[in-house]
């Protein structure tokens, strides 16, 4: 039941593992300025509402839904951590940012709002 309601937020998760790791001359330069602060913070906002509904909805891992939120922002910020030092060490042409960490976490607390907006946090902080 696990991976029945969590396969979204691990595939979104893997799909931001997989950008971060691109090139940075993959990409083409924005027309936008600072459009990256855009695209973090849609990223992580929707890799924690998607964690969150999988983590609530699964029966596997009764823990899971004792705090959900406050644990899946956890995982949400460690993971963008991770992927800035993934950047800083293994990926190629790719370096650490802090404003993307920050900009990660902002991502974080906009899922946080958007869940709460959907489905209320009281009982699931």
């Amino acid at each position: 039941m696990f991976w029945k309601y969590n396969y979204q937020g691990i595939t979104w998760a893997l799909l931001i593992l997989m950008l971060s790791g691109f090139p940075g001359e993959q990409f083409e330069r924005s027309q936008i300025e600072n459009a990256d602060i855009f695209v973090h913070t849609f990223l992580y906002a929707v890799l924690f509402f998607l964690l969150s509904v999988g983590f609530l909805k699964q029966t596997t891992f009764k823990r899971l839904k004792i705090f959900t939120l406050r644990k899946t922002f956890i995982i949400t910020v460690f993971y963008g951590i991770l992927i800035e030092v993934l950047q800083a060490t293994v990926f190629i042409n790719r370096s650490f940012q802090m404003s993307d960490i920050v900009f990660n976490t902002v991502g974080a607390l906009l899922g946080f709002t958007c869940f709460g907006a959907i489905y209320g946090v009281r009982k699931y902080i």
